[in-house]
């Protein structure tokens, strides 16, 4: 027979479908964490399964648990490897070539006690992805000096890449984290594990859309009800420095520092206030010292005593709050603005439907969001709200409207998820670069409208690795005022996946 294991300070997987299970695993209208994402197995109420002596040991690794497994009253340790490989077709662009994922990689993750964890990933890609995307993907790549093109695509929650077979990619990743809890109250995390600011699919406070990142986040419980998150953390701009003497010159760096503090008024309701900066270190030719303000810990002093941005450092602040008021039903939303005088802001509103009709695992979600033209962007470019020349925030950047409505059901194994993104832009995705140009830029403006649609049927054959096998059909069509970007995409691909982190593709 099974038994389980309480996972302690385990974060559960970042994905989209942990969150669905995590959000409503709650027997009662009780919020489920304090507005960011992954949260730990003990704050979702859930857990792994330990081994079961009842099945063949072969049985039970494919279909049940992880690779290496093992648990004790007072430890937890699992081992697996990881998959992402499918291949697929392009329907009606008349492409000769096949789309294909490949990607290998093992995780290792445990805890000691309720006091310690950690986690670990390395992830090994190559990948021919779909025109738009391939588009997206290198208008974003590295900058270096006197070229006038981006070279190296950069993948969203992938990283920088290199070409393989002249129109695929090639590139690694990799995640890490320790986690430490002296005190009920207190935990500290080091590591470079993405977090996610929101009860909603997207985020306009700050995502996983971009490459980790090393970082410092420190929660602290003040009272029941009351928590304080503060993280210091190193980013790059993909712009080479000019004139070094090192055989591959180096990335600028930036730092990054975040305040947030949420408060639950009733286990309904979660309200929470974000402030996040960003600050200058590297430019072309020189470096500089990280501004003082980075070592101040306060949420609001950045903001109060600098306003939203100066020479060395860019401020956001925003709001973020979740209010459940029935066990199954979630009201959500964002607000957050990073230039008050040029009335920059963004927005977001949605509601969630977990268990619907009490039907285990069958969730609805329909979310809107919206950012103006200049949102994330910054009078010194160097400061901009990127990581890795990505949004740190939402996947297209700024200057848009969208709505997402998203449908999963997982019975007996065998799911269906279904979603569809419309949005309206002032710019096509694949010339998307301004939040790399200065805030006051004269830019050409384009409106797109783009409806991307897709639908994946499969079966989940292990639980615990979340192992997925999956056929998806995704048809996306764009209409804007120039001919070229008026095109429409088909494409259908089956494959084998361990769905644990996010995809951010559906632009």
């Amino acid at each position: 027979m099974s038994s389980y294991v309480w996972t302690q300070e385990i974060l559960i997987p970042s994905s989209s479908i942990a969150k669905d299970k995590a959000i409503f695993s709650n027997a009662n209208n009780a919020v489920v964490g304090n507005g960011f994402f992954p949260i730990s197995y003990t704050e979702a109420k859930l857990n792994l399964p330990e081994k079961d002596t009842t099945k063949r040991w072969i049985t039970r690794k494919l279909f049940h648990e992880h690779l290496v497994q093992k648990s004790g009253s007072d430890f937890f340790l699992a081992i697996d490897p990881l998959l992402n490989t499918s291949i697929g077709k392009e329907a009606l662009q008349n492409s000769n070539d096949y789309l294909f994922q490949n990607t290998r990689g093992a995780q290792a993750f445990g805890h000691l006690n309720d006091k310690l964890s950690f986690y670990t990933a390395f992830y090994e890609n190559q990948a021919r992805f779909v025109r738009y995307q391939s588009e997206y993907f290198s208008d974003r790549g590295e900058l270096y000096p006197q070229a006038f093109a981006p070279q190296n695509a950069v993948i969203p929650g992938g990283g920088r890449t290199k070409p393989f077979k002249n129109t695929g990619y090639d590139y690694a990743s990799s995640v890490s984290y320790i986690r430490l809890k002296p005190i009920d109250q207190l935990t500290i995390q080091y590591g470079n594990a993405p977090r996610f600011y929101g009860w909603g699919y997207r985020s306009m406070l700050m995502s996983d859309n971009s490459h980790n990142y090393t970082n410092l986040t420190i929660d602290w419980e003040i009272i029941d009800g009351l928590t304080y998150t503060l993280m210091r953390g190193k980013q790059l701009n993909l712009i080479r420095k000019e004139n070094t003497t090192m055989v591959e010159a180096p990335y600028e760096r930036k730092g990054i520092g975040l305040h947030y503090l949420s408060y639950s008024p009733t286990p309904s309701l979660v309200i929470g206030l974000f402030e996040s900066t960003v600050y200058a270190r590297d430019y072309a030719h020189t470096s500089q010292r990280v501004s003082p303000y980075f070592y101040q810990p306060v949420i609001g002093v950045n903001t109060i005593a600098n306003g939203t941005e100066n020479v060395d450092m860019k401020n956001l602040v925003g709001i973020n709050f979740a209010w459940q008021f029935h066990k199954n039903h979630m009201l959500y939303g964002q607000a957050m603005s990073d230039d008050f005088e040029q009335k920059e802001y963004g927005l977001q509103l949605g509601y969630r439907n977990g268990n619907i009709f009490e039907i285990q695992d069958l969730n609805f979600q329909v979310e809107a969001n919206m950012a103006t033209s200049r949102l994330y962007a910054a009078d010194n470019e160097r400061i901009s709200y990127t990581h890795f020349n990505l949004p740190l925030a939402h996947t297209l950047g700024n200057g848009f409207q969208e709505l997402i409505v998203r449908a999963n059901y997982l019975v007996k194994g065998f799911f269906i998820d279904g979603k569809i993104v419309y949005y309206n832009a002032n710019q096509a995705m694949e010339d998307k670069t301004m939040l790399f140009y200065t805030k006051n830029a004269e830019l050409t403006q384009e409106s797109v409208e783009v409806m991307n649609t897709s639908v994946q049927i499969g079966y989940e054959l292990n639980p615990a690795t979340r192992l997925r096998a999956f056929v998806e059909l995704n048809y996306r069509t764009s209409v804007s005022e120039s001919i070229v970007h008026n095109v429409n995409y088909g494409v259908i691909s089956l494959g084998i996946r361990t769905a644990l982190t996010n995809q951010y593709f559906d632009f």
